[in-house]
């Protein structure tokens, strides 16, 4: 008759389509364990020698008993132990016999029991000829995915004899991490006069060094573009004020290093500093430029 299955929260519901046949009575396990101990004498005296002995539990009676089968299983059927419906043997019926193993033969107990899985993400590094050679920066932060998976676990006598899963949930797909490396070749500070693209690059590590990211950046980019364009001896004759981040008077950077006129590094440390102290990010010293004209 074929077996109808319910998943129910926290234990598996087991119905057929006619009544259960009733669990053996104490009677009716007593007079199985008596067979069993003398179909044990019989097949030793049959094997004498070759026999091995193991303890055998069927439905809570232990008897320990003979045989020569070379597996479990095996052993189970040559010493005639037959089980009821909704029974199990502790021990896989393929692994082999060994002297004084224990076989517990009782009722299979249900359960089901659901289990985090966690699938660690991976790293992968990618060349930016943007970024100054050296510099890391974290494109695409890196997530573990995680599932719930459900099974459903058989236990004979406290021994786990089976688990099949039943329902698998992707809470979380993974996710790996991206990071961008930088190659571009930055020549010695104050060899020469670094091009607006060397400065921009130089800027960007500059700014990763500090903890800011890439939405800080584009907002230091639109601001120094719109000031100097990133040149180094951008100079305002009106004004008098000089440099990449367009410092008035250009002498205020000298407090940085002397080179403050050619040395972009210099003048990048420098405008870093006052947007830091002045207005906490480059994104409120933008928004400021955008609101005011200056900053």
């Amino acid at each position: 008759m074929g077996v109808l299955t319910f998943v129910v929260t926290g234990s598996v519901a087991f119905a057929q389509a006619s009544a259960e046949p009733p669990a053996p009575t104490d009677g009716e396990t007593a007079a199985a364990v008596a067979a069993l101990t003398e179909r044990s004498r019989e097949v030793a005296s049959r094997s004498a020698g070759r026999t091995q002995t193991l303890t055998v539990v069927l439905r809570g009676e232990p008897t320990t008993v003979s045989t020569a089968a070379a597996t479990v299983g095996a052993a189970l059927t040559e010493l005639g132990v037959v089980l009821a419906d909704d029974e199990a043997v502790s021990v896989d019926p393929t692994a082999p016999v060994v002297e004084g193993m224990k076989v517990v033969v009782d009722d299979v107990e249900r359960s089901t029991v659901t289990e985090v899985q966690v699938v660690e993400h991976e790293s992968e590094e990618q060349p930016d000829a943007a970024l100054v050679e050296g510099t890391k920066i974290v494109e695409t932060p890196g997530r573990d995915g995680r599932s719930s998976v459900t099974y459903i676990v058989e236990k004979v006598a406290g021994t786990v004899v089976s688990r099949t899963p039943v329902t698998s949930v992707v809470e979380s797909e993974v996710q790996d991490e991206v990071v961008r490396v930088g190659t571009l070749k930055i020549p010695d500070a104050g060899a020469k006069v670094l091009s607006p693209s060397q400065a921009r690059a130089l800027a960007r590590s500059m700014l990763a060094d500090r903890g800011w990211d890439g939405e800080q950046f584009a907002c230091l980019d639109k601001l120094w573009t719109k000031e100097s364009n990133w040149r180094v001896t951008a100079a305002n004759s009106s004004s008098g004020a000089y440099g990449i981040p367009q410092a008035y008077p250009g002498t205020k950077m000298g407090s940085v290093a002397p080179d403050w006129r050619t040395n972009a590094k210099t003048q990048i440390t420098w405008g870093l500093g006052y947007i830091a102290g002045r207005f906490g990010t480059p994104c409120a010293a933008w928004n400021h430029s955008q609101a005011r004209g200056w900053y």
